[in-house]
């Protein structure tokens, strides 16, 4: 504690300003004090620190008689991926828990923020609201944080926000793909949905308060949001209502560059989405507006007419005694009106851990991969529903399925752990998931390219220019996996979209394949087969031929005329 020797107040240590009376302290070494005239509101100096230390002002940027602008540095330091940019503060942590890429070299560094400073209570209101009320919804992008302190005199009120603005909507050119423009609505109406059902209306909806981030489209800017009290409850309706309207507006505006949707061209179920939206007496809530343009985004992915022939095979292999192999096939053809539709999902799991563990992870997680399939994807093929979106519903398995996997192994007190790849394929559109090094290929006629990445050791050092592929192949350390299901309690999977023309095809494979035979002569072997699966019997002969040092399992979808 620091005593200030105007008034004797114990502030605490760091402060630059007395809490008590506002009298200068000592000032920190290469700072510039605050300036005694007009201490009401006055900008902090270089130096300062604020929220019991946690954040050091690096630079005033803009001052002002209601608002100064700082940038500051979080005193915890981090170290940043350098292939994902996942942040780790731990550092003891050797590896990037999302990648496995080596952070040994990485020097720590302080996050930078910029930090709004009123003296208004109510200039942050909305955003500490949000942040009370537990708003950790995807779709909305809030404030590091909100706080209020008094370095000296009044309080004063802060909100933390990071240093790089997000990608407005503004930004972007109109008109967007339609389906980026439905799966970004989609997601702003889920969480819309969800501020109104918290009773907060965003009072007034413009295209400035959209984000991109990556991919995904979020709420920002959220000043003017407003809580509903419950005295006004009865006016609510309204007021959601016209929120809805603006987001239909803005999200018209984006496909379309038009503010209405007369003389439009828009597929049948994509326009009425966006008519009811607009049109007051039939204005839906937030919750059905984002349904109806899920709905729309599915009647636009319809699967093209399509047929599969499917080959698949696991064999134990020449040296092992036990195959730690699994695989799923599961393949649904609807045909309705002479269209064939099919509906398929396939998976190897390579499991590790010898007896009683690498067989019993890779079976648990392709039972759970199964059961969610036949609870959630093929139903809705006989009740005529829409389909879960793939790469969500992929995402949502890949956790189900490590979660098994880690909870029996830690039961059983075992290091049992798998790998996987799954394919979902809808028409001629195959979405992949993968963990661990089983692979997916796509096979052509011109050739073969691998789809999915290892989450292997020597692929990092690959992709790192420290080792070529043809010395990855014959590393000592190629074994060594650092993301596979059942090691923690949540892993992060890979996903890959690829679309199939007649005569193309998807290979999935454990390692026991692709680590004995070369890409040119598994494309090779199914160039010539006479079938999916006498291409999976003859690659499984090769690997044996090779050696069949570990279990080998394949499955080839192709699509025909």
């Amino acid at each position: 504690m620091m005593k200030c020797p105007s008034c004797g107040y114990e502030n605490r240590t760091g402060a630059r300003f007395c809490q008590g009376c506002g009298a200068v302290l000592e000032a920190k070494s290469g700072t510039r004090p605050l300036a005694e005239t007009n201490v009401a509101f006055a900008p902090l100096p270089e130096g300062a620190l604020l929220h019991d230390g946690q954040y050091e002002v690096v630079e005033v940027r803009t001052t002002g008689a209601q608002l100064n602008v700082y940038v500051a540095e979080d005193a915890t330091p981090i170290r940043l991926c350098p292939n994902c940019q996942t942040e780790t503060s731990d550092p003891e942590e050797q590896f990037c828990p999302s990648c496995g890429a080596d952070l040994s070299e990485i020097e720590p560094l302080l996050l930078r923020y910029v930090i709004q400073e009123s003296p208004d209570e109510q200039a942050f209101a909305t955003e500490a609201h949000l942040l009370d009320i537990g708003s950790e919804h995807p779709g909305l992008l809030l404030p590091h944080d909100v706080f209020a302190e008094a370095p000296y005199g009044p309080t004063r009120h802060y909100m933390v926000e990071s240093e790089f603005s997000p990608l407005l909507a503004t930004s972007l050119p109109v008109p967007q793909e339609l389906h980026h423009v439905l799966e970004w609505g989609t997601s702003l109406a889920r969480a819309l949905d969800y501020l109104h059902r918290h009773n907060v209306s965003l009072g007034g909806v413009v295209v400035n308060h959209i984000a991109l981030v990556g991919n995904e489209a979020c709420w920002t800017n959220l000043s003017a949001a407003r809580l509903i009290p419950p005295e006004a409850h009865p006016a609510a309706t309204t007021y959601f209502a016209q929120d809805v309207q603006g987001l239909g507006a803005v999200l018209l505006h984006l496909a379309t560059g038009e503010q209405q949707t007369n003389h439009i061209q828009l597929p049948e179920q994509v326009a009425m989405a966006f008519s009811q939206a607009l049109t007051t007496p039939t204005t839906p809530s937030a919750g059905a507006f984002a349904t109806a343009l899920e709905d729309a985004m599915q009647e636009l992915r319809r699967p093209t007419a399509a047929t599969l022939v499917v080959g698949h095979r696991t064999d134990v292999g020449q040296e092992r005694a036990l195959n730690e192999d699994s695989l799923l096939a599961l393949d649904l053809a609807a045909i309705f009106r002479s269209t064939s539709t099919p509906v398929s999902l396939f998976a190897v799991a390579d499991g590790m851990g010898g007896h009683q563990a690498g067989d019993v992870a890779s079976k648990l997680a392709i039972q759970m991969i199964a059961r969610r399939a036949l609870n959630d994807v093929f139903p809705p093929i006989v009740t005529g529903e829409s389909l879960p979106a793939a790469d969500q519903w992929l995402t949502g398995s890949v956790l189900a399925a490590n979660r098994s996997v880690y909870d029996h192994r830690k039961a059983a007190g075992t290091d049992m752990g798998t790998t996987l790849v799954m394919a979902l394929v809808v028409g001629d559109v195959v979405t992949i998931a993968n963990v661990g090094d089983s692979r997916a290929y796509l096979l052509k006629k011109s050739g073969i390219a691998q789809i999915t990445t290892d989450h292997s050791l020597v692929e990092r050092l690959v992709a790192t220019g420290q080792i070529t592929p043809q010395e990855a192949a014959v590393h000592p350390q190629r074994n060594i996996i650092y993301r596979v299901l059942g090691d923690k309690p949540q892993v992060e999977s890979d996903l890959f979209e690829q679309t199939l023309a007649p005569g193309e095809a998807v290979l999935l494979c454990s390692d026991g394949l692709s680590g004995l035979v070369t890409d040119e002569r598994i494309w090779r072997i199914w160039h010539t087969s006479t079938s999916p699966q006498d291409a999976c019997d003859r690659l499984v002969e090769a690997a044996n031929q090779a050696g069949g040092e570990d279990n080998i399992t394949a499955v080839i979808v192709e699509v025909t005329t």
